[in-house]
């Protein structure tokens, strides 16, 4: 199925193209912000500052979506300066999230004020204080499992792979219609 969008898509004119993963990116931010808020919100799942941090990607790629969105129809900037963009975009969430993933699975030490660990050796109460109260090595909400962080990664570095995918099959055609 997945084959068969990516060959689809190929086939349109790139303006066209350009246009849906825009709006596709706008789409799939916008829904995992919202999720995001309405888990923290509605289901009392806190975020921590990591969390926050990933929040930050999506608003990025909102806002970066729906401007170029308007500037790609006047072709002020290439398309492929766009795309390029869109894809540092994904694939720097996916790094946020995987990074926040192996935190949370104790992979590897996260930020010292974003941990659950006490630092009995430092003034207590000013240590205390000065740490978060939603930590970022504990899970606060799962799907199927994984957690939030895991989720971002995944969908982000997906979102990284179509586009990367789409340009690729671009150069693909455009590299066969000069050798013909």
């Amino acid at each position: 199925m997945l084959k068969n969008i990516i060959l689809n898509l190929s086939q349109i004119d790139s303006e066209k193209k350009l246009d849906i993963l825009l709006k596709l990116s706008f789409f799939v931010s916008s829904i995992m912000l919202i999720s995001a808020f309405y888990l923290e919100y509605f289901q009392g799942a806190l975020p921590c500052d990591l969390c926050i941090t990933q929040r930050w990607f999506h608003v990025l790629i909102i806002i970066y979506s729906l401007i170029l969105i308007y500037i790609a129809k006047k072709k002020l900037i290439s398309k492929k300066l766009i795309l390029l963009g869109l894809s540092i975009v994904w694939i720097m969430s996916s790094i946020a999230g995987t990074y926040h993933f192996g935190i949370e699975m104790k992979f590897w030490k996260g930020p010292e004020e974003c941990s659950s660990n006490i630092d009995f050796s430092k003034d207590l109460l000013t240590y205390l204080l000065n740490k978060a109260t939603i930590k970022c090595d504990e899970v606060m909400f799962s799907v199927f499992g994984l957690s939030l962080a895991a989720w971002n990664a995944i969908l982000s570095f997906g979102m990284f792979l179509f586009i990367n995918i789409i340009i690729i099959k671009r150069k693909f055609k455009t590299h066969e219609k000069r050798n013909k």
